[in-house]
Parts: C-alpha cells; structure tokens; sequence
C-alpha cells in the first residue's frame, strides 16, 4: 500500500535473504570490534590510573619526608589491622557468567583479578 505523498509501502521489509544474513553478521562483526575496543579503552585507561597513583605517592613520599616522625608507629597497624590475602592476590575467581545472556556475539575471555596482571606483562 502506497499513501499519496510517495512513501514506501507499509509492511514486509524490504531487506531478504542474502542481504538479511549479510546485515546480522556484519552486525556482530562491529560489536566484536566495539567490544575489543571497550576492552583496549579500559587497559588504557587503567595504566593512566596506575601512573596517576604512583606520581602521587611519589609526591605523597616527598611530603612525609618534610613531617616530623611519628612517635606512636603500633597505633597505625593496630587501627588497620593486617591486609587479607585476597587484598594482596586479588580475585581468583569470578561470578560472573562466562557468556552475555542475549548476546549474539561470541564472548572474549572475561578480565578479573590475576587476569590484569598478566596482561599488563604481557604490554610490557
């Protein structure tokens, strides 16, 4: 059915078979890309984050240098306690799901814990 103002007919897409499979694989093709370039962005962002902190300890350092020492040194371990393992080793494992729920696209493998560290040995 055409309406008088010339538009196109209202109903069955025109879009059919080869053109059809055509579009949804190119469709995965750019969330793959997409994906990996989410991941690029978070490992970039990540090593801003790490030199950010170790200039800033750096300036922390600097800035104790210049403080009179503390007489009172067990008052600071005894408030914070010791550090978990898990703090030290980082996660080992995860609960999330290996694989997206409603997503076509075939799932890389998911960063957590362990998984940073090596991929950041592997950068440099």
């Amino acid at each position: 059915m055409v309406d008088s103002i010339g538009r196109f007919s209202i109903g069955k897409s025109g879009v059919k078979g080869r053109k059809k499979r055509n579009f949804l694989q190119d469709t995965i093709v750019k969330m793959e890309q997409w994906r990996d370039k989410a991941r690029i962005n978070i490992i970039q962002q990540r090593g801003r984050y790490k030199s950010r902190i170790k200039s800033n300890r750096a300036l922390m350092s600097a800035l104790k240098e210049d403080r009179a020492p503390n007489l009172n040194p067990t008052a600071a371990t005894t408030l914070l306690g010791d550090k978990s393992k898990s703090r030290y080793y980082g996660a080992t494992h995860s609960i999330l799901p290996l694989k997206p729920k409603y997503s076509l696209v075939k799932p890389a493998r998911r960063i957590y814990g362990n998984i940073w560290k090596k991929l950041e040995g592997d950068r440099t």
